[in-house]
This record gives structure tokens, sequence and C-alpha cells, in this order.
């Protein structure tokens, strides 16, 4: 009985799938490094995430590619004659991306501590920026209370009782004024619970950003060193078997 030997036409599908596959990975990386802006953390980390989350693209060309190279063998681990510089140079393009793979862990996890630090900082300055606001509508609110009763006592149109009224107001105003301790004491509480609620908003963004930053460090850390084994377990292993 005559032994069955695989199509010409599979080895051949698996090696063009498997190099374009390749291929387009490497355009991608490439289309997004020429418009590089590495001053910039939003890039570097959509870069590092990005090239992360598509690393399983190129193992997959390379298996596509071994495949083909096994097949087209007849099941033997060495090529034919004509691929042996297609298996040397994809072995040689997978430790290449398991030292990229490994380099693009300590740039995300770096970045993203950087940038977190950044962005807590910005919650921080939002919120002293806010307290002064608080301190200033105070004073303002002040203001206009006892320029609105002034107006009121000089037009002469008030009621007795409410002229009285008002100009007791107006002497508690003025006190307030001059006096900064006694503006403290008066307006204290009611800032406070308005501060209270900033700062409670602030801690949860803060703990947002802190979660999220330890998410993406681990899921890119770990992504990223698991791609950098797997290719560079490919191609030492491969250059070892061949040189």
């Amino acid at each position: 009985m005559k032994a069955r030997t695989s199509s010409p036409l599979a080895p051949f599908v698996l090696k063009v799938v498997g190099g374009l596959t390749l291929l387009l990975y490497l355009m991608d990386i490439i289309t997004l490094l020429i418009g590089a802006k590495f001053q910039e953390y939003s890039w570097i980390l959509d870069f590092t995430t990005r090239t992360v989350d598509r690393g399983f693209i190129p193992l997959l060309g390379m298996a596509l590619l071994f495949a083909g190279f096994w097949l087209e063998g007849n099941g033997d681990d060495s090529p034919a004659t004509g691929s042996k510089g297609l298996k040397l140079t994809t072995l040689l393009l997978a430790s290449l991306l398991g030292l990229f793979f490994l380099a693009l862990v300590p740039l995300h996890v770096s970045t993203t501590q950087v940038a977190q630090a950044e962005e807590l900082e910005r919650i921080n300055n939002r919120v002293k920026q806010v307290e002064s606001q608080l301190n200033a509508q105070v004073q303002q609110q002040l203001d206009a209370q006892l320029g609105a009763i002034e107006q009121a006592i000089s037009t002469g149109q008030l009621p007795e009782e409410q002229l009285k009224q008002a100009k007791a107001q107006q002497e508690k105003l003025k006190k307030l004024k001059a006096d900064p301790k006694a503006l403290e004491a008066e307006i204290a509480p009611q800032r406070e619970k308005e501060l209270e609620k900033i700062r409670d908003d602030q801690r949860k963004a803060e703990g947002q950003i802190k979660e999220n930053a330890l998410k993406s460090g681990l899921r890119i850390g770990l992504g990223g060193i698991l791609l950098a084994i797997s290719s560079a377990a490919i191609g030492w292993t491969g250059l070892r078997r061949i040189l």
C-alpha cells in the first residue's frame, strides 16, 4: 500500500499565512513608532499596551510557519533546503522579539508609576484650588450680603422693624469682616462639610488611579514577561538545534 504524503499546497499555505501574520505585526509596530512621542506618557502606555496585548500574533505566525516547515519535510523537523533561510530568519526574529517584549516590561511599569504620580499631583492641586475658591466665595458672599443690606438701608424705605434687623445684620457682617477669627468660627462648619465632600471624592479618585495603575502594571508586565519567555524559547531553542 502506497504511503500518503502531505499535499505540497498545505505547507505553502501555512508558510504564507504565517509569514504574512508576522509581517503585519511588525508593520503595525513600525507604524506606531513612526509617530512616536516618547515625551508623552500616554503615548508610551498606549504603545506598550497595544504591543503586548497583540503579542500573541507573532507567536501564532511562527506556529503556522513551523507547521508548514514540518509538513514540508513530511514530518521531519528539518525543512526543505529552500526554506532553511526562512526558518533561520524566523528564529532570529523570535529571539529579537523576546528581547523586545522583555524591554517593554520595565518601560511600561516605570511609565505607569510616573503617570500615576502626576495624576495624583493634579488631583491634589485641583483640591487645593477648590479649597481656595471656597474661601474666596465666602468672602464674596459676605461682601455681597453687606452691600445688599447697606443699599436697602440707604433707600430709607424699610419699615422700622425690618430696618432694625437690617442694621443688626449689617453690624454683624461688619464685625465678621473685620475679625478673621470670628469669620472663621462662623463659616467653619459649612466649609468643612463642603471640604469633606471634596476630600472624599479625592480619596475615591486616588484609589481608582492606584487600582488602575496596579492592574495595568500586572497585566502588561506579566504578559510581556510571558511573551518574552515564549519568543526567546522558540528562537534560542531553534537556533541551538541549527547551529
